[in-house]
């Protein structure tokens, strides 16, 4: 256990049926949401090269041979411009990237993608930029399901 006064608990299993009608339970009687970060996102999730990758390679994203996925805080991520892991697939490096670095923008060619994913991550981007302020959202913004509303 350590010497606390912090300690780490770990359950080898989750129970989501249990826990599924507390957070129904708050979202209802209380309108308290369980999991939401205060001012958009604070952390994003970059890619990593698994082993040294070479210019004209491709890469194939999430739990693909090529990358994988490190937290990083969302300022740090952004200011490296650094290549989201959801956004890597099909990418072409540019240059060669050695094992253990985090990929960048400017080492990889985009592919055309779905232009509804393209302007979902730059609306994300103008919500919240680096720095982590909560600005007011862009004029035209993607509704996501049916009446989704933004939170603010």
């Amino acid at each position: 256990m350590g010497d606390g006064p912090f300690y780490v608990l770990y359950t080898p299993f989750h129970l989501p049926h249990l826990q599924l009608l507390s957070t129904i339970g708050r979202a209802v009687v209380l309108r308290d949401p369980t999991v939401s970060p205060l001012a958009g996102p604070v952390t994003e999730v970059v890619a990593v090269a698994k082993r040294d990758l070479k210019k004209g390679e491709k890469l194939d994203g999430i739990g693909g041979f090529c990358t994988y996925g490190l937290i990083e805080n969302t300022g740090t991520a952004r200011a490296t411009r650094a290549l989201p892991i959801g956004l890597s697939t099909d990418c072409v490096l540019a240059r060669d990237v050695p094992k253990d670095a985090t990929l960048v923008e400017d080492d990889v060619i985009q592919p055309v993608r779905d232009p509804l994913i393209e302007k979902l991550w730059r609306e994300q981007c103008a919500r919240w930029p680096h720095d982590g302020a909560l600005i007011s959202p862009p004029s035209q913004s993607v509704r996501v399901g049916a009446g989704a509303q933004p939170r603010v």
